[in-house]
């Protein structure tokens, strides 16, 4: 068949003049034989992801020719229910009940079938755009600035679909893989374009082992973190979650190629080329600060205190934090003072603050707290 057919073809399967985004045409053999016809409609339905759980793929079901239906659930997975299309099956029995049919073993042949034609059709749809894609990195230069950078197929199926892929991941563990590759993100170095995990993976630094992400609310948000500082200053890139789904494509996703995926905000993040500079500065610092935090074990009533190295999050709030650290309230500007001492809700008698004033001349010696030198 011919362009011009398929497209008269889904214009009266989809009775709307617009144009599909991508189609398969394919023929199944073996032990279930089977034909098919799979569109991507160029938008997502209103009630794609409001009705996630209810909804069916729009998939016309014909046994022998003969129409059985076009609302069967087991055809393919939730998260593929925007698909439209035919099936038309020699395999399936034409004299049962609706009921007995969906419970026939050939069904799910035929499902695990659709499922891996539809993933290729989205493969292929997202592959052209990389090839489109890596021609006008090598012209680029040429006209820049002339134009805007104009939206890709793929990019308009991500807009539209993105979730739903995200949702796959999520459900589909026996195709997991296979929808990882297609996910797409924006990073640090990857401005306003999409990427790929594939082509995060292939800028990753020599020795790296780890794929780095920071979630936030929105996009200003995680750009201006201060957990992304101490990526950025290694030259690591690292992927923007803004998605609320992403907290559970992460827990689902644990690792793409052999590489772990590394949350930027915890704080037991390691780095793999953590440098003996590092790692001696980070010795001189648990050092300095043996005392106090000797004392604050001792203080505190909990057992569950540990000593953990000091990292820097950002250089943007080291004065506040050595402060803090030091005691020295005067090394600071007079909001984060506040911070450090809010005011009290009550005024204090006089008498309490000359108390405090002689034991403060006193030393700290009787309960053995050790005395701020600032």
């Amino acid at each position: 068949m011919e362009d011009e057919e398929y497209q008269k073809f889904w214009k009266a399967l989809s009775k709307s003049d617009s144009e599909p985004m991508a189609h398969s045409h394919f023929r199944a053999e073996g032990d279930v034989e089977f034909k098919s016809i799979l569109f991507i409609p160029p938008t997502a339905p209103t009630d794609l992801y409001d009705n996630y759980h209810s909804r069916s793929a729009d998939l016309k079901l014909y046994v022998r020719r003969v129409f059985i239906s076009d609302e069967f659930e087991e055809l393919v997975p939730k998260y593929l229910s925007f698909l439209k299309g035919i099936v038309d099956s020699d395999s399936l029995p034409l004299n049962v009940s609706r009921e007995m049919l969906e419970q026939h073993s050939s069904l799910k042949t035929i499902k695990k079938k659709l499922v891996r034609k539809a993933l290729d059709m989205i493969r292929k749809l997202a592959e052209g755009d990389d090839d489109e894609e890596d021609k006008e990195d090598k012209e680029e230069g040429e006209a820049e600035g002339e134009a805007e950078v104009k939206e890709s197929k793929y990019d308009k199926f991500w807009k539209e679909y993105g979730k739903a892929i995200k949702l796959g991941v999520i459900e589909d563990s026996s195709n997991r893989t296979r929808l990882a590759k297609l996910l797409r993100f924006q990073t640090s170095k990857s401005g306003d374009k999409l990427t790929s995990l594939e082509k995060y993976v292939g800028r990753m630094k020599e020795g790296q082992k780890q794929i780095y992400y920071l979630a936030g609310n929105s996009m200003d948000e995680v750009k201006n973190s201060a957990f992304l500082e101490r990526l950025l200053a290694k030259d690591l890139e690292v992927i923007f979650f803004t998605d609320p789904i992403d907290e559970y494509l992460m827990q689902n996703l644990t690792e793409f190629d052999d590489k772990k995926f590394a949350n930027a905000s915890k704080e037991d993040l390691k780095f793999d080329d953590k440098d003996d500079d590092e790692k001696a500065r980070e010795k001189k610092v648990k050092e300095q600060f043996k005392d106090l935090t000797k004392w604050w074990k001792s203080t505190l009533t909990t057992e569950e205190v540990r000593s953990t190295p000091t990292k820097t999050i950002s250089t943007r709030h080291e004065p506040l934090a050595s402060a803090l650290l030091r005691g020295c309230p005067s090394a600071v500007g007079p909001e984060e003072r506040t911070i450090l001492n809010p005011p009290l809700e009550k005024p204090r008698p006089a008498r309490a603050h000359a108390r405090e004033g002689r034991e403060g001349r006193e030393g700290a010696d009787g309960d053995g707290r050790p005395t701020s030198q600032c």
